[in-house]
């Protein structure tokens, strides 16, 4: 092989590089995504079936679910494996009962709750529910930064998170 011919299959290689890179990231966010819904919908049916069994949702955890907290054991009987992480690697987090106000959702009944997962930055938004206009927090997929985005669930209903992901 010649010099040249070495040349241009480095250059081809680094090219297929530079347009594989992005292509692999955006597979793999997608596949976080896919897995975190699966995990917080996982959560969703072991809170209705609590609530349906109880009248009430799990004890109060404000905040990070962790397996310290009353509700991992609370919800052990509903759930077959328990992922406090989302598949970004941030804790799911989870407020119930009355007094919790989150994403401008006030908590009003033993039995409300909300799950939410950051997103793959981790960083929860500053987005609040409209209730006159509900599907206002549901977005299309269309760029990196839309996997940064929360995904919420509001007493068994996406409030947040990406369009047909219900």
């Amino acid at each position: 092989m010649t010099v040249a011919g070495l040349v241009v299959c480095l250059a081809a290689a680094a090219i297929l590089a530079v347009l594989a890179v992005p292509l692999h990231e955006s597979a793999r966010n997608t596949a976080a995504l896919r897995s975190t819904l699966a995990d917080i919908r996982s959560w969703d049916r072991a809170f209705a079936a609590y609530i349906a069994a109880t009248g009430a949702a799990p004890s109060n955890p404000k905040g990070p679910i962790i397996f310290k907290k009353p509700i991992v054991e609370e919800l052990a009987p509903y759930m077959d494996q328990f992922r406090t992480l989302d598949w970004w690697g941030f804790n799911y987090l989870v407020w119930t009962g009355p007094g919790n106000s989150e994403y401008g959702i006030r908590l009003k009944s033993a039995a409300d709750y909300l799950l939410v997962s950051t997103g793959k930055g981790g960083i929860r938004e500053t987005w609040a529910y409209d209730p006159a206009r509900p599907e206002a927090g549901l977005y299309a997929l269309q760029g990196a930064e839309d996997y940064e985005k929360d995904i919420v669930i509001w007493n068994g209903r996406l409030v947040r998170g990406p369009k047909g992901a219900r």
